[in-house]
């Protein structure tokens, strides 16, 4: 079984998926342009089943120009 494991920049948070995705897709949607700062964004879904987080989620707030 293939395991993936993502983390954030800083390390204290932390995502581990078992497993085959349950969808992939791309999205070149305005908002996910925004959010990637890229012509489109790359999304993998799991059954929340096979997926364990560890860490503190806080919120993070990125500003940009207006």
């Amino acid at each position: 079984m293939v395991t993936r494991r993502a983390e954030c920049s800083c390390g204290q948070l932390s995502a581990t998926c078992s497993g085959e995705p349950v969808r992939i897709s791309v999205c070149h949607c305005l908002d996910c342009k925004r959010r990637t700062g890229s012509a489109f964004s790359y999304n993998v879904r799991f059954a929340e089943a096979d997926v364990s987080i560890e860490g503190r989620a806080l919120q993070f707030t990125r500003v940009g120009e207006l």
